[in-house]
């Protein structure tokens, strides 16, 4: 098959690294791939295609470019005579369904990459949903998000879930249990914006402290949102915490990594208090890595972390409720941890692989040309 991938740019957010490894997955399995960004300049995972010698189509976009966007994409798509295009997020779907409006020989697959609370119009996503009729097809990242999907009368029969890959063998089982509760070290992955909670979170630690007399190590990873929201809301965080010095000391701001891998043995659980999701790439990672994960209970995290058995879930606006996960996590004896590791491992194994992903969605893009039913 001869695939063309589109996505805004190649920066470190999670729809980028899943849209990359889809690349080099489809690459390792002998199809001719080629990718489309408008934003260039972002190239965190650049490096990844260029090794595989994977072309990338480049169009400088912005609100005042998307025409350009489009134009430029429709006219790669009829000249590269692609079997298969697919798309990841918002913008690059939009773009998508257009351009194929002239490259009809083009089968088209858009994926959506978050959970509907994230919408921030009601009337703007029921637009970009019904553009999802110029589509063959919609994937959802999470169970949670396709079956919300098929509740649209017009997208029942198109829309389908495929999880996201984790390269398993780049993970290896952290078998790090804490000695005692002061010393557990927990660690956080993410953006620095408003879904991902941190303002309850800190509240949570600092409930903990006042109940037990002592705070766990939090290292964070992640940059901060650069929108006027998530830069509103970091000031709010780092105010919170200056007004609460015991947690302030046990917190480490990590900044962007790219050594997850590393990281993770570093700390003992992942906890990861988002208000919704799609597939977290970081709680996938932990569950590779054979870490125990505290997460909100919301969207997939139930079925990632499945209550008592690879973690523990809470209600993410009750700081209560996420200093009661804590204190569950810390009192495990060795035994109950190292069964926490070893069901993360498995699931991760039986779910998550990259390769999975990967013969998931060849085994999509060959239905749509073999022109069989839509499911």
């Amino acid at each position: 098959m001869k695939v063309l991938l589109i996505i805004d740019h190649f920066g470190s957010g999670g729809a980028q690294r899943q849209m990359v490894e889809l690349a080099c997955g489809l690459k390792r399995r002998g199809h001719t791939v080629e990718m489309f960004v408008y934003f260039p300049q972002y190239n965190f995972f650049r490096a990844r295609i260029d090794e595989q010698r994977i072309p990338v189509h480049e169009q400088p976009g912005g609100r005042a470019a998307a025409f350009e966007v489009i134009r430029r994409l429709a006219s790669v798509m009829r000249s590269g005579v692609f079997d298969v295009a697919a798309s990841y997020l918002s913008s690059a779907n939009i773009y998508a369904e257009l351009a194929r409006v002239a490259a009809r020989d083009t089968r088209l697959v858009v994926s959506e990459r978050t959970s509907h609370y994230d919408d921030r119009s009601a009337i703007g996503a029921l637009a970009r949903r019904i553009l999802y009729l110029l589509s063959d097809r919609v994937v959802a990242n999470s169970e949670s998000q396709a079956a919300w999907l098929k509740t649209k009368p017009w997208l029942r029969d198109r829309v389908t879930c495929i999880y996201n890959g984790v390269d398993l063998s780049a993970f290896q089982t952290n078998e790090s249990i804490p000695n005692s509760g002061p010393s557990l070290r927990l660690l956080g992955i993410g953006r620095i914006g408003p879904e991902k909670n941190l303002l309850n979170l800190i509240t949570a630690l600092a409930r903990f402290e006042d109940q037990f007399g002592y705070v766990p190590e939090i290292g964070w990873a992640g940059q901060q949102d650069s929108s006027r929201a998530g830069q509103r809301y970091c000031a709010r965080v780092d105010a919170l915490l200056a007004s609460l010095p015991k947690v302030r000391q046990r917190w480490r701001w990590l900044g962007l990594q790219s050594d997850v891998h590393r990281l993770l043995h570093e700390y003992h659980a992942l906890i990861h208090p988002s208000l919704y999701e799609g597939l977290p790439n970081a709680v996938c990672e932990a569950l590779a890595a054979g870490m125990p994960v505290l997460a909100s209970n919301v969207c997939d995290h139930p079925l990632l972390v499945a209550d008592g058995v690879r973690g523990f879930l809470f209600e993410p606006q009750d700081p209560s409720s996420i200093a009661a996960a804590i204190e569950k996590l810390a009192a495990l004896d060795s035994d109950a941890w190292r069964n926490f590791g070893r069901s993360a491992r498995a699931y991760a194994t039986a779910n998550l692989g990259v390769e999975k992903m990967v013969e998931t969605y060849e085994a999509l893009f060959r239905s749509l040309l073999a022109g069989g039913s839509r499911r």
